[in-house]
């Protein structure tokens, strides 16, 4: 699922709750405008979209972690009680049911119920959905169509053995040789299957079947080294992800 489609969903929650309140609380309707209702949703659910972001890289980053299913789940129900924490600190100072009677927050009681329902729907679909893409892609045939001399060569992930970025294109090292294409290396991120291909660097993505060795360097660097010979240096940032990584393939 793209991010614009979630903001998308997002906005959609958010105006149609707002309506809804609107029209549920018709005895205030004289104190209370509806571009004003429809603003409050629309920020009380607007940290839904960084959230999702979030997710998609964590269910990328945990997917190979023993019990990485129940940390996301875990982390969903973290974020839930900070996101009721934010709807009170908004409701409290903007809502346009502040000092209204029987509003509490400037709230009313089955709001909470609304929200609680709507948090763990939201929850559910959005690692149901990014699970469901990341399987769907491991179950779908992909072949990628290269050209290189005037020639078409059609080439399986399991032919590649890293990729490299270099400005707008991104180099394909494969059984076949190198071949470009003209496609930013992070839009293979999203078509390659998650369990053989691993980003080590901003600029490069290794196949792991290809990994001869890891070779520590001077301090805390970390070199990866391929079957062809070919070394590449690890990111800092991605050090841990790949010493783990192997770890757990081997007995």
């Amino acid at each position: 699922m793209k991010t614009k489609n979630f903001s998308a969903l997002i906005t959609t929650i958010a105006i149609v709750l707002g309506f809804l309140i609107y029209w549920r609380e018709y005895a205030t309707r004289d104190q209370v405008t509806l571009i004003h209702v429809l603003l409050w949703q629309i920020l009380i659910w607007a940290p839904w979209i960084l959230m999702f972001l979030v997710f998609k890289m964590l269910v990328e980053k945990v997917k190979s972690i023993k019990y990485g299913r129940v940390l996301t789940v875990a982390i969903g129900f973290l974020w839930i009680a900070m996101h009721f924490g934010w709807f009170f600190m908004v409701s409290s100072t903007i809502s346009p049911y502040v000092d209204l009677p029987g509003s509490k927050f400037g709230v009313y009681r089955y709001f909470f119920v609304f929200w609680t329902l709507i948090d763990f729907g939201i929850l559910w679909f959005v690692v149901d959905k990014l699970r469901w893409r990341k399987e769907e892609k491991a179950n779908t045939p992909l072949l990628f169509e290269l050209t290189r001399g005037g020639k078409k060569h059609f080439c399986e992930p399991s032919q590649i053995h890293w990729l490299a970025a270099e400005n707008y294109y991104t180099k394909l090292f494969t059984t076949e040789g190198m071949f470009v294409m003209r496609k930013p290396l992070k839009s293979f991120l999203d078509v390659l299957p998650g369990d053989s291909f691993k980003k080590i660097h901003r600029s490069t993505i290794i196949n792991v079947n290809f990994v001869s060795e890891l070779a520590r360097g001077t301090g805390s660097t970390l070199d990866v080294i391929m079957k062809d010979g070919t070394k590449r240096r690890v990111s800092k940032s991605f050090v841990k992800d790949i010493i783990h990584f192997f770890k757990d393939r081997t007995n």
